[in-house]
């Protein structure tokens, strides 16, 4: 996925954040809404259309591929997910 980085590079600030707040540290949908000041139902529809979004771009096919981007972005470093800032 060699443009995994220009893509989140292309999100906005917090959508990039609550992706890596959810994918990177672990922290739970109450705890991100918290962070964000907005309600949990909202994190979590907002978290797939991101990954949708995400996929779209890189232009994955399948679950198996949607699936690899999780992963990926759960195991990415932390520069990454600070373009842009």
């Amino acid at each position: 996925m060699k443009d995994l980085g220009r893509v989140l590079a292309g999100l906005d600030d917090e959508s990039r954040a609550l992706l890596e707040l959810s994918l990177r540290r672990g922290m739970s949908d109450e705890e991100i809404a918290a962070v964000l000041l907005t309600e949990t139902p909202d994190v979590g529809r907002r978290k797939a259309e991101l990954l949708e979004r995400l996929a779209d771009e890189l232009k994955l096919d399948g679950r198996d591929e949607r699936d690899e981007l999780f992963a990926t972005l759960q195991d990415l470093p932390a520069e990454p997910w600070r373009a842009g800032r």
